[in-house]
């Protein structure tokens, strides 16, 4: 096997903006994205060989390709504090999280150890290019994209995940067994999620280029058969609906802080003598009932505002320096005729109808009509360029920019 510095470093393309969703990919085995959700998704495994051509192109003709990332550029990454990461060692198992310094991490031929670096979209242009491809999937669901990379017999050990993953072979082989048992009972004298009982119904080995998608509860162990073995993994994420509706209920509370109808006092000139002075009284309940039809609290519709807002939200460990230079809102006007304007690679665009949601925060309401489609461009193309009329200091396009979350 060619080590990863005799390659070199493949390129991936930028998915185009429209995805042709019933055309064969070869990234699905050629089958079309509508087939794929239709058939595999969160439904079962698929292996496809190749799934990433331009690898055994380039092996035909002599000159093998490696992964975008190097090595020591993934121990630079590792070694930053804002970076999520891990070392996990086997024989006995240990694990270790970040930020690493260069002299923890093993070298690459040392056996048994795997060094996982987690939203690598957000510190490398090649794994954000990767994660394009997938956008045929909701923005809501994705995660990040995970980098791994170990020495021989390097892994995590039997397990399994509760989301749906692309498991991208980029360097070096990487052998995958998986099973679709039901005993998922871990093991507790370990300090990893590790299976206790794992019993192997199918198994792979993946070359550069090879893909294999699990959906959640799958089973599953990947180990590391070369030195500097690296596996580029795709992950998307599944809240809890108690989770989700928490979310949106606490969003819908903070909301009716905007209705000056609510601070009137509660008054009950029709209530009747009682003898049951412990029971909520029936007027009462009328009146609540009332109120909440009318502020529309019992429709699904009334919700969705605070669930996208938090599906919205950036992943905790996200950091946004702001922008550079101080800008005022002419200057900016003037770069963005110029200049295209993108998302950090960190910020989350969501959007609920023609309302978009960036990091947690509605972007469009109250907006001119012209900063309101340009967000609708970010939040769909990840892009937006040219005039948009004047430039307030309360506009949220300006706002963002100066937040860090929106970037030149």
């Amino acid at each position: 096997m060619t080590s990863f510095y005799l390659s070199n470093p493949y390129d991936p393309a930028q998915a185009p903006q429209n995805l042709l969703l019933n055309h064969p990919w070869a990234l699905l085995g050629g089958i079309s994205p509508q087939k794929f959700m239709k058939s595999y998704w969160h439904k079962k495994p698929l292996l496809v060989r190749g799934a990433i051509p331009a690898f055994e192109l380039a092996k035909q003709n002599g000159e093998p390709l490696g992964s975008p990332i190097s090595p020591e550029d993934l121990f630079k990454i590792a070694g930053d504090d804002i970076v999520e990461s891990r070392l996990i060692k086997a024989k006995p198992w240990s694990f270790a999280d970040g930020p690493l310094k260069k002299k923890s991490i093993p070298r690459l031929d040392t056996p048994d150890w795997t060094l996982l670096l987690q939203g690598m979209e957000a510190r490398h242009p090649a794994a954000a290019k990767v994660l394009s491809w997938f956008r045929f999937i909701p923005d809501a669901r994705l995660d990040d994209l995970m980098i791994s990379i170990a020495g021989p017999g390097g892994g995590v050990g039997p397990h399994f995940d509760s989301y749906d993953v692309f498991l991208i072979q980029m360097s070096g082989r990487r052998r995958w067994r998986i099973s679709e048992q039901k005993d998922l009972t871990l093991n507790t004298d370990l300090p990893l999620k590790i299976l206790q009982n794992f019993k192997v119904e199918q198994e792979w080995d993946l070359e550069p280029g090879d893909m294999l998608y699990l959906p959640p509860h799958v089973a599953h162990d990947g180990i590391a058969l070369d030195a500097g073995c690296q596996t580029w993994s795709v992950g998307f994420r599944a809240q809890s609906y108690k989770e989700m509706l928490q979310e949106g209920l606490w969003r819908l509370a903070e909301s009716l802080e905007d209705v000056p109808e609510l601070e009137k006092r509660f008054a009950d000139p029709k209530q009747v003598a009682t003898n049951t002075a412990e029971q909520l009284p029936e007027e009462m309940i009328q009146q609540v009932a009332k109120k909440l039809k009318g502020l529309k609290l019992d429709r699904i519709e009334t919700f969705l505002p605070g669930i996208a807002a938090y599906l919205s939200e950036p992943k905790p460990q996200a950091y946004f320096s702001g922008s550079a230079n101080a800008y005022s809102p002419e200057e900016f006007k003037r770069l963005l005729s110029k200049q295209t304007l993108t998302p950090h690679p960190q910020t989350r665009l969501l959007a609920l109808g023609k309302t978009v949601y960036c990091n947690g925060e509605d972007m469009t309401s109250g907006q001119s009509n012209n900063t309101q489609m340009a967000w609708r461009s970010l939040a769909a193309k990840k892009q937006v360029m040219g005039a948009i009329g004047e430039i307030a200091p309360e506009n949220s396009l300006f706002s963002a920019f100066e937040a860090g979350w929106l970037v030149f």
